[in-house]
């Protein structure tokens, strides 16, 4: 949506702060306030309203009834190109949970952030219509930037950075959210069909890694697609792909793609100088390689959604056994995003020639639950 054009939009039941993000700030709402929760922004809660947004001149036209089969909305490899960061916040108090009463989420999310592995990958990656409908909204213009501190001030009521809302008709819409600057595709009005480009993957709005927001709604109020029949407030513990059949708003191929998980590695390599963080969330390919005479040989990890207690293993073996392995000490507290690396330093010969393979391993309660493994040749 442009700053300042707002259309009629009544919503039974949705959170002021919902109302303010998806539509701007700038948008007149007028609220009553009953008893109960509702969905809001990390921070605090706000309770549920019957509001009006004042907007006009956007097409609300069905499309088709019930709610739509949602493809997957960004063209990329599930598990090896992109990856689920956090999911819908389905708590109603100011903690957090995930639709499998897990905590691969943050208190008050209201959609699903689908990460890649880097902002330099995200520069052509396009992101896709997950059903057909009519474009409701769109903003564009908003500068890419990784760090919060780099933001510029304009960025109060455009946290969604660049993006494009859907009618998919009988009071369905999605919203996609933080498409890189000047790459929107896509016009108020304009009618597409699933698997249509609305642009590219970006850093716009507040973001501090490369990826794509989708939040689904239904007459205003958020639906997680995982879980769209679960109860206020409620979960499901299990999840599908975990022998847990419940209904989702995916294609099958989506949902089989990204089975639940809360911990995993989503990038290890071999290099011969540990990466920083920040870099790799920049630009992942930016890596010093091994060679023969390289100073040392590092195996880095990366990994998302990390528990307390959790531990990372890290090993590099040679052509003639072991070089390195080291197991960190738990980690003292959840952590959305890590990195970890160990590595050896060369004596005054070079490294001998041959295979070496490093693996990550994600330990939790004692338990390898998940590895990485790569291998590069010296020559």
């Amino acid at each position: 949506m442009v700053a300042g054009e707002c259309y009629l939009f009544k919503a039974k039941s949705a959170s002021e702060a919902v109302v303010r993000r998806h539509f701007g700030a700038d948008c007149a709402i007028e609220a009553k306030h009953p008893r109960g929760q509702g969905m809001a922004r990390r921070g605090g809660r706000a309770r549920r309203a019957s509001f009006i947004v004042i907007v006009a001149g956007l097409s609300s036209a069905a499309m088709a009834d019930g709610p739509p089969q949602l493809a997957l909305p960004l063209a990329c490899e599930p598990q090896k190109t992109c990856f689920i960061q956090s999911y819908v916040d389905l708590d109603a108090s100011s903690k957090a949970r995930d639709y499998a009463c897990g905590s691969a989420t943050y208190e008050g999310h209201s959609g699903v952030d689908f990460r890649v592995l880097s902002a330099h990958e995200s520069a052509s990656l396009p992101v896709l219509a997950a059903a057909d409908g009519t474009v409701k909204g769109v903003r564009d213009g908003v500068a890419d930037a990784l760090d919060t501190a780099t933001k510029p001030p304009t960025i109060a009521g455009q946290e969604c950075g660049n993006g494009v809302v859907l009618d998919h008709g009988d009071g369905w819409e999605t919203q996609y959210c933080h498409l890189r600057n000047a790459s929107v595709a896509v016009r108020d009005g304009d009618r597409v069909k699933r698997g249509s480009k609305l642009g590219n993957v970006g850093t716009s709005g507040i973001t501090q890694y490369a990826h794509l927001y989708v939040s689904v709604r239904h007459d205003g109020q958020v639906i997680d697609p995982f879980l769209p029949d679960v109860p206020p407030g409620g979960c499901q513990r299990g999840a599908p792909g975990m022998g847990v059949a419940v209904r989702t708003l995916w294609q099958p191929s989506v949902a089989a793609a990204f089975p639940y998980r809360n911990g995993q590695i989503i990038g290890a390599g071999l290099v011969s100088v540990a990466p920083e963080h920040r870099e790799l969330e920049r630009d992942h390919t930016r890596v010093e390689p091994v060679v023969v005479s390289s100073p040392a040989i590092v195996i880095y990890g990366r990994l998302i959604n990390l528990l307390q207690g959790d531990r990372i293993r890290l090993v590099i073996t040679g052509p003639f056994g072991a070089l390195v392995e080291t197991l960190t000490e738990p980690l003292d507290r959840d952590t959305a995003r890590y990195t970890s690396f160990a590595g050896k330093k060369r004596k005054s010969s070079p490294w001998p020639q041959g295979r070496y393979e490093g693996r990550v391993q994600l330990v939790r309660d004692g338990a390898v639950v998940a590895t990485n493994v790569v291998i590069q040749d010296l020559r």
